[in-house]
């Protein structure tokens, strides 16, 4: 997913919160009259940055500020007397890559992750700080993916080792943040998440003056620490009811 297709997921809740009539979302603001011991739907949008890493043992990592973007959908309730939050999210992350020298003849290696994506159920645990003020504590497992990519250069040797594939695996992802009611159906949400992936095997040609001579095969792990904003929407089918 790249960034415009991440804000034509955030615009809509945006246009959403503007819309006049009874059951607009900017209207007056009641929220501790909310029914605390029943249920309610959201939507969220989600931008953020993510600080990146890809590692593969005996491979330098690449690690470096990415874009990520995403949605979810949820129900708050409440359970022995606490607020709690259950969803399903999914994310998109644009590309990390990075080159490094590797001696004093010019031998490189790069390594890169791109096409990232996650799908997780999340939990969390709601604290109530002021009227309006809440944080949050929880976390979530799925799963993820991303193609990883690996070119290592050795002039002296007139050798490459080169490979790319898709690999995936167990994900899963810790957090807290702050959110804010701007109204009753309006939340403002700042939070952290670290995220990491299981990667996958990847198998790399080995040539020497360009031609093919054997195959190696490398491992990869994907990691992030992650800042984002959302946007939640509660009961945003409402005025369609």
């Amino acid at each position: 997913m790249r960034r415009s297709a991440a804000y034509l997921l955030v615009v809509p809740l945006l246009a959403a919160a503007v819309a006049h009539g009874d059951d607009g979302l900017l209207q007056g603001f009641n929220y501790r009259d909310l029914e605390r011991n029943g249920s309610r739907f959201y939507v969220a949008g989600i931008l953020g940055s993510s600080f990146a890493t890809v590692t593969s043992p005996g491979i330098p990592s690449a690690t470096e500020p990415v874009f990520t973007s995403g949605g979810a959908a949820g129900v708050a309730f409440a359970a022995l007397d606490r607020a709690w939050r259950v969803e399903a999210e999914g994310r998109a992350r644009d590309p990390v890559a990075h080159t490094a020298t590797l001696d004093e003849f010019g031998s490189t290696s790069a390594l890169s992750a791109s096409g990232g994506w996650s799908a997780m159920v999340n939990l969390w645990r709601d604290y109530d700080l002021t009227d309006r003020l809440t944080c949050y504590l929880g976390g979530g497992i799925g799963g993820g993916g991303y193609r990883c990519g690996v070119n290592q250069q050795y002039p002296v040797l007139d050798s490459t080792v080169t490979g790319v594939g898709t690999v995936g695996g167990f994900a899963w992802q810790a957090g807290c943040g702050l959110g804010y009611a701007l109204t009753d159906r309006i939340t403002l949400d700042l939070g952290y998440r670290f995220f990491t992936v299981d990667g996958g095997n990847v198998t790399a040609e080995v040539a020497q003056t360009q031609v093919p001579i054997d195959t190696t095969s490398f491992d990869s792990n994907f990691s992030a620490n992650e800042l984002f904003f959302a946007i939640r929407i509660y009961e945003p089918f409402r005025r369609w009811r």
